[in-house]
This record gives structure tokens, sequence and C-alpha cells, in this order.
């Protein structure tokens, strides 16, 4: 947000209230669904969904991890194995797992009936064909993880650089958006020039960061400061 949406956040609070609740709403849907999922299938979780439930991620990183794991599983494959045929066991489908084929440079999601896989399969596995069978490659299942995991980790340093540069000691920040966990805050010391998406709110101030509150950043973390947010951006917008 910036001063030239200022005007529209005060107009259509309403509105804005209204999207919020849904997008709080389909979060909380997706999360216990997804979880549930995780349960019903004998507790296998992909591994994206491990680092994620480990680690703090703003929505964009969230994103860019998931859209960047076909790309490693192709990678690896490409560069060392030359172009060998490998198939990552993505998904638990039930009957089935959602697969991850990369060949030739080129990767497509399939779908792999249970019984034609080898019995021990798991999530997170690597495979390759071998006399026409499915078989796992061990060294390239940990190999693989590991590529995976340092992809997350390489995202995650940077977020942490950036978040860092915006978290300034006695600043105020009035939070602007509720997303998950996650709450968009915008610099009311420095204002006109920044909001960001911070992944690190303390678990006690969560439920009362609500849209207008104010933090201040003391000490290394965020404490309640206030609760008159949007008049104090209103008094930054009429001042400009």
């Amino acid at each position: 947000m910036n001063l030239d949406l200022i005007n529209g956040l005060f107009n259509n609070l309403k509105e804005n209230n209204f999207v919020q609740d849904f997008i709080k709403e389909l979060s909380n849907y997706l999360e216990k669904n997804v979880k549930n999922n995780f349960n019903s299938q004998n507790e296998e979780i992909p591994i994206i969904e491990d680092i994620l439930s480990k680690n703090s991620y703003t929505t964009g990183n969230q994103n860019s991890i998931r859209w960047n794991l076909n790309g490693v599983v192709s990678n690896y494959a490409q560069k060392d194995l030359n172009n060998d045929a490998i198939y990552f066991v993505k998904e638990n489908e039930g009957s089935s797992y959602n697969v991850l084929k990369a060949e030739n440079g080129e990767i497509q999601e399939i779908s792999i009936n249970k019984k034609d896989m080898p019995n021990e399969v798991k999530i997170n596995d690597v495979l390759k064909v071998k006399n026409n069978n499915y078989v796992i490659d061990n060294i390239s299942t940990k190999q693989l993880q590991e590529d995976i995991r340092n992809m997350a980790k390489e995202i995650l340093d940077k977020q942490n650089i950036n978040l860092d540069q915006h978290r300034k000691e006695g600043h105020l920040y009035m939070v602007t958006e509720e997303l998950g966990d996650n709450r968009f805050l915008w610099d009311l010391t420095d204002a006109p020039k920044t909001e960001f998406e911070e992944v690190d709110i303390p678990k006690d101030l969560l439920s009362k960061a609500t849209e207008g509150m104010v933090l201040k950043y003391t000490n290394g973390k965020y404490e309640y400061y206030s609760d008159d947010g949007f008049e104090r951006a209103e008094k930054i917008h009429s001042l400009s």
C-alpha cells in the first residue's frame, strides 16, 4: 500500500474487510484439508510442504518454492544423471502416486498406480526404470531432496536479508492486511515509502494484530503500540 491507495483503503474498508475475511476463511480451509489429507495418507508429507511447515515464508516465496520444484527435479536429471529418466514421487493420491517425470530436459506430471511401484516406495523418493520395472534410487533420492532443501534455503536466506532491511529499531508499523500468520505492515515512521509482508509476528500478538493496529519494533521484535493506525495513516495522507 502507498499513499495513492490510502483513500481507497478508507473509502472501501467494508469491502476490504470482506475480501480479507474471505482470504482468511479460504486459507484456513486449505490448511485444514491439506493436514487432513496428509494424516489420511500415513503421514506422508511432500518435502515442499514439510519445508514450508518448518519455516516462515512470505506468500510470494511460498509460491516460488512450489514453482521451483519442477526446475530442481529437471536440473538434477540433466546435470547429475545425463538426462536419464527419473521419477520423483510428489504426492499420494490414494491408489496412485502423483509423479514428476524428468527426461531429456523436459518434465511432466503423471500418475502411476501403486501396484506398479515397489511396495516400500514413499513420497519424495526417486525412481528409475530397470528391466521394465520401477526401482527406488536411494542415492538420487538423497541428493535430490538435498537440492530441493538447498533451493528453499536460498529463498529463505534472501527473504530474511530483505526483511532485516525493513525491520528498523524504534519504527512504528501499521498492520494493513492479515494473511494466515503473516501480516502486511506499513512503515509509518518512514511513510510513505514501505509496505512489506512480515513473517515473524510474536504468537501472542497474532490474534490482536488486525488491520489498523500499530506495532513498534523494539529490541529485535514487534510489540503492541496502539490501535490508531488508520488515524495516523489519514494524518500522513493529509500532510502529503
